[in-house]
């Protein structure tokens, strides 16, 4: 099997001053990512702020996706961490209905800070898994404070066929080691978080997930490009400016979308609004990130003109 590499992106939903998803924009949006040649997931929770769509939201959002990205570059279906499997299945079948290219299974948050146990963890997934015939990403987040054991990761690939990837956010790196070592001819493995780019690749997987593509794509996608390439002293240079990039915004902005939205509008791109209980960055905040965006010189930024 031929190694694929990639970098997803975890795309933005544009909202209008009514809080309304903005399909103008969203779609103007999606194409700039296709251009850019990544990958990209759909109505996450973070990035996407999923939380907050309808079903029929979600569903609007996801068919958008498949028009404008579909059969040029990879389009993923990401939802939100369920509460049970009946949730995670119906959003599935309306991923598959919807003909996206592959969905996004997130590990279950039972609530309450409750961990489910091992016997709870495969029943969900054998759930999921068995709901469609998509090709299906596990995603294993930290902020459900669990890992899913690796020897269940490996009975499920060995039993479903159409599950053929797996993300992880490097919260233990032994674990991502192992999990490579022990899965990485079988699953396409990507670190969920673009600080772990390199780890991850350097380790043997497949790429990275992160979100602060959806202001530069193209850098984004060329730390994955670069390393295919042997392009070393690009992808240290990609790698070193999209981190930067990063803390910018998760310095004093604490959360992407708060910072990333107001960004691209005053660039002309059209993030939208955040939608609440979010609020966006004040004005001040704003030319203090855009200025210091500007001072790292990234090549795709230097024909963008502030919006009056």
């Amino acid at each position: 099997m031929t190694k694929k590499y990639s970098a997803i992106i975890h795309s933005l939903t544009p909202f209008d001053d009514k809080f309304q998803v903005d399909e103008v924009a969203l779609r103007k949006h999606l194409r700039r990512l296709r251009d850019a040649g990544v990958s990209v997931y759909i109505g996450a929770a973070g990035a996407a702020e999923g939380n907050t769509l309808s079903r029929d939201e979600r569903n609007r959002i996801l068919a958008i996706a498949v028009e404008e990205l579909k059969g040029k570059v990879p389009v993923r279906a990401a939802g939100v961490e369920p509460r049970d499997a009946a949730e995670m299945v119906e959003f599935l079948r309306s991923a598959e209905a919807l003909k996206v290219d592959s969905a996004q299974i997130y590990s279950m948050d039972m609530g309450h800070g409750l961990v489910p146990n091992r016997k709870e963890m495969e029943a969900y997934f054998r759930a999921a898994i068995e709901a469609t015939s998509l090709p299906v990403t596990i995603s294993n987040q930290k902020k459900v404070g669990y890992s899913v054991p690796l020897d269940l990761v490996e009975q499920l690939a060995a039993r479903y066929p159409n599950f053929t990837g797996y993300a992880y956010d490097v919260n233990d790196e032994l674990y991502m080691i192992e999990l490579i070592q022990r899965l990485g001819e079988r699953l396409e493995i990507h670190c969920s978080g673009t600080e772990n780019a390199m780890f991850t690749l350097a380790m043997g997987g497949n790429g990275y997930q992160g979100m602060e593509g959806n202001i530069t794509p193209k850098l984004a996608a060329s730390i994955v490009s670069a390393y295919v390439a042997g392009d070393i002293a690009l992808m240290h240079e990609s790698f070193k400016k999209l981190m930067q990039l990063r803390t910018i915004l998760r310095g004093p902005v604490r959360s992407n979308m708060r910072g990333i939205k107001p960004v691209l509008n005053a660039f002309g791109l059209g993030g939208g609004h955040v939608r609440p209980p979010r609020l966006a960055i004040g004005p001040a905040e704003l030319q203090e990130v855009i200025v210091a965006i500007r001072a790292l010189q990234i090549p795709e930024m230097n024909d963008w003109e502030l919006q009056a």
